[in-house]
């Protein structure tokens, strides 16, 4: 998530390859039609996705979850790619809607915050009776959601379900990118009805703060134990080198 990346090379392959995509420059009413809905999927579990994170999570925290999805519908209306068509909606917001709920105290385990999130969604799903793929397909989505670079592999992009990608390009939007890739004017009407309550910025603090009071949700080499390392350097943060030293072959 540093500044001085291509804010492009963090939202990964989904916009930046959107140029490439066969289908060409999209219909006029499919970017009229992503400029205008701010609505959600209305299935059962949807539903219940929904309520569960007006429930229990902070304002800033939901409404990051749900505009999402939002910015993830409306990108890939953009790059040509349509609900119900190219990506079932349902799968890709439960991913959006469900993907920070390892910064709750509902979900926490003493996992990073990734995959705390990851198996509340999978317990959640099952819990409700759904135990095929779009299990794995939620679970990896919310799993990988801080690996930017996992989603900029054609392969990944061609072998993984697309609901992942598609997920993944509005949480990055939401959160390193800018109005630039969405619709003209609809980000002023997205954060009009879901303001961000101090966006990235308060999220990254509700990072620290599991950080700081549970080691084991900031191990090194992951994003939670980057975030912790530098703002907080008096911590300790074990490298590389000392896991190497730590290892019992003495090399």
């Amino acid at each position: 998530m540093s500044s001085s990346m291509p804010r492009r090379t963090l939202l990964g392959a989904g916009l930046a390859g959107a140029a490439a995509l066969a289908a060409g420059t999209p219909a006029a009413s499919a970017k009229t039609t992503a400029s205008a809905d701010l609505s959600f999927p209305a299935t059962p579990v949807a539903r219940a996705a929904h309520r569960l994170v007006t429930d229990a999570q902070e304002p800033y925290l939901r409404n990051h979850s749900l505009r999402s999805f939002l910015f993830a519908r409306a990108a890939a209306a953009q790059a040509g790619r349509r609900p119900g068509r190219d990506y079932d909606a349902e799968v890709m917001f439960l991913i959006c809607v469900l993907h920070d709920m390892g910064l709750t105290a509902r979900a926490d385990t003493g996992q990073r915050f990734e995959l705390d999130g990851a198996d509340f969604a999978a317990r959640f799903l099952e819990e409700r009776g759904i135990t095929d793929r779009r299990v794995d397909t939620v679970w990896d989505g919310i799993a990988l959601h801080t690996s930017n670079t996992f989603h900029q592999s054609p392969v990944f992009a061609r072998r993984r379900p697309p609901e992942i990608t598609i997920a993944q390009d509005g949480i990055g939007i939401d959160l390193t990118g800018g109005p630039d890739q969405l619709p003209a004017g609809y980000a002023d009407r997205v954060h009009a009805a879901y303001p961000r309550h101090g966006g990235a910025r308060t999220l990254t603090d509700a990072i620290i703060t599991q950080g700081l009071a549970d080691p084991r949700k900031a191990p090194p080499m992951t994003l939670p134990g980057e975030i912790l390392h530098q703002r907080h350097p008096e911590v300790p943060y074990p490298t590389w080198e000392n896991i190497l030293d730590a290892s019992g072959w003495d090399d």
